[in-house]
C-alpha cells in the first residue's frame, strides 16, 4: 500500500513535469453529483495524444487501470468496458465531496512511470437533486446565465426535473410548494405547475420538494430559477419626427409596443421585405422603447421602410409606404387658391338665398296687412286732399251695416271720429247743415 502510495507521488510529480509530451490522456467522467444512499458511475477512458493513432495503443493484456477512492466513498462493483475503458459505481451514505484518482500503466513493469493519469471529485449531497424548466406554448424561451426571459399574459409551465441516475427514488412519495414570486403559492403532488404572470418585471420562482422514502426517512430540497417577465411586441409605430416633410431627408420616429431591451433593425427599399437581412441598420435599446431614423432622399419615388423590432420573448416586422414632396413648388400653393375659390362661391350662393327668401317674406307681409279704405285707392283726389279715417267701415259698408243693425236691434261699433263721407254728397252739404259736422259721427241706438 505504501508503494502505491508513492507510486502516486511520482505520478503526478511526472505528470505535471509530461504532460505535454506523452502520447496518451486518461478522461476521467462522472454521473454526480448524487444523493446519499444512491448509486454513482465513474468512467476513465484511455485516448491517444496528439499526433497518434489508435492503431499504436498498447495491446489490451498489456496495460492495468488502477483506481483510488476517498472514503467514506466505497465502490460497489468495478468492471472493464473493452480495452480502453475502466468504469466503478461507488455510493456514499454521508454528504461530502470525494476525490477519485485513476492511471493505466503496463502489466510487464510496475516501477515504470504510468502511461497516463488524471483525478475527479464527485459530489454527494443529502439533500433531492433536480432543476427547474420553464416553458410557455408556442412561444419560444430564452435561457441565460441568470435566469429565463419569458412574456406576460401566457400561461407559463414551472416543472422539476429530478435527476436520479440509478432511479433511487423510483418508489418514493413526491410533495411540491411552489412560490411563484409575485405573492401566489401553491401545494401539488405532481412535479409540475402553471401560472401566468400579468406584469412585466423581474421574480424569483422557487420550490420546494419533499421525498419520503418511508415513514421515517425523507429528503427534501429547494430550487429557485429567475424570471425576466417582458411585454412581447404587438406593435410598431411609425410618424414623422417633426409633422414635416423636409426636401431631401427623412426623419422619423419609432415607437415600439413591447418590452426593452429591444433590438431594432430597419432598412428602406423600393417594396416590403418579407425577412429584413444583414444589410439593414441595427439600433439597440437597452431601456427605452423610442427611436429615431433619418435617411437621405435621392429621388421622388416611393419607398418602403421596413422595420423589424425584437426582444427576448417576440419579434415584429412591419413596412411604412413613405411618399417623398417632389421639388419644384410646393402643392400648398395649388391647395391654397383652390380654397380660396370654392369659398368665394358658396358664399355667393349663400347671400342670393338669403335676398331671395327676404324679397318673399316682404311680399307677404305686404298682403297680409294693408288695411287701407277701397274708397281711398279707387279714387281720384289730389295729393292736398286728405281726410280723417275712421276706424269703421266706409259709407256704404255704414248702410249695410246700419240695415244690419237695425234688423238686431243694438249698434256693433262706436266712433269717436267722423264717418267717411261719400265723394258724391261731398259738395251739396252746407257747412250750416247739422249733418255736416264732422266731429258727431255716432249710430243710434233703437
Amino acid at each position: 500500500m505504501a508503494t502505491e502510495r508513492l507510486l502516486l507521488l511520482l505520478m503526478n510529480t511526472a505528470a505535471i513535469a509530461a504532460v505535454g509530451s506523452s502520447p496518451y490522456y486518461l478522461f476521467v467522467s462522472s454521473n454526480g453529483p448524487i444523493t446519499t444512499g444512491a448509486r454513482g458511475s465513474v468512467e476513465a477512458s484511455l485516448v491517444p495524444g496528439a499526433g497518434m493513432e489508435a492503431a499504436f495503443l498498447p495491446p489490451t493484456d498489456y496495460l492495468s487501470f488502477h483506481w483510488e477512492v476517498q472514503r467514506p466513498l466505497s465502490v460497489v462493483s468495478r468492471w472493464r468496458r473493452g480495452a480502453l475503458i475502466s468504469s466503478l459505481i461507488v455510493r456514499s451514505h454521508v454528504p461530502g465531496l470525494y476525490i477519485l484518482r485513476a492511471w493505466v500503466r503496463r502489466v510487464d513493469c510496475l516501477r515504470c512511470l504510468p502511461l497516463a493519469h488524471t483525478a475527479t471529485t464527485l459530489h454527494v449531497t443529502d439533500s433531492v437533486i433536480g432543476t427547474l424548466s420553464l416553458t410557455q406554448l408556442n412561444r419560444s424561451v430564452t435561457s441565460t446565465n441568470i435566469g429565463y426571459e419569458l412574456a406576460t399574459n401566457t400561461p407559463t409551465k414551472i416543472s422539476f426535473i429530478l435527476y436520479d441516475p440509478s432511479r433511487y427514488f423510483s418508489s418514493s412519495f413526491f410533495r411540491f410548494r411552489w412560490h411563484f414570486g409575485d405573492g401566489e403559492r401553491r401545494i401539488t403532488n405532481d412535479s409540475y405547475a402553471f401560472h401566468i404572470y400579468p406584469r412585466a418585471g423581474i421574480y424569483q420562482a422557487q420550490v420546494e420538494v419533499y421525498v419520503y422514502l418511508s415513514h421515517s426517512q425523507w429528503k427534501s430540497g429547494t430550487f429557485g430559477a429567475t424570471l425576466n417577465l417582458l411585454d412581447p411586441i404587438n406593435a410598431i409605430e411609425v410618424r414623422n419626427a417633426d409633422g414635416e416633410h423636409p426636401k431631401d431627408i427623412m426623419d422619423f420616429h419609432l415607437h415600439v409596443n413591447g418590452s426593452p431591451p429591444l433590438t431594432i433593425c430597419w432598412s428602406v427599399s423600393a417594396n416590403c421585405i418579407r425577412a429584413v437581412g444583414h444589410a439593414c441598420h441595427t439600433v439597440l435599446l437597452e431601456r427605452s422603447r423610442d427611436c429615431h431614423v433619418r435617411y437621405p432622399m435621392s429621388e421622388a419615388e416611393p419607398y418602403t421602410l421596413n422595420v423589424r423590432a425584437e426582444n427576448g420573448v417576440s419579434s415584429l416586422q412591419t413596412c411604412y409606404k413613405i411618399t417623398p414632396w417632389r421639388k419644384g413648388i410646393h402643392p400648398v400653393w395649388f391647395i391654397i387658391p383652390g380654397v380660396t375659390l370654392l369659398t368665394i362661391v358658396l358664399l355667393i350662393i349663400l347671400s342670393t338665398t338669403m335676398r331671395s327668401s327676404r324679397s318673399q317674406k316682404d311680399l307677404v307681409e305686404v298682403a297680409d296687412f294693408d288695411f287701407s279704405p277701397s274708397g281711398v285707392k279707387s279714387s281720384g283726389w289730389g295729393r292736398g286732399e286728405i281726410f280723417p279715417l275712421c276706424c269703421g267701415p266706409s259709407q256704404s259698408q255704414a248702410r249695410q251695416s246700419h240695415s244690419r243693425t237695425t234688423r238686431e236691434g243694438r249698434s256693433l261699433l262706436h266712433c269717436s271720429g267722423p264717418p267717411p263721407l261719400d265723394y258724391r254728397t261731398w259738395k251739396h252739404l252746407h257747412p250750416a247743415d247739422p249733418g255736416s259736422n264732422p266731429a258727431t259721427c255716432s249710430v243710434a241706438q233703437r
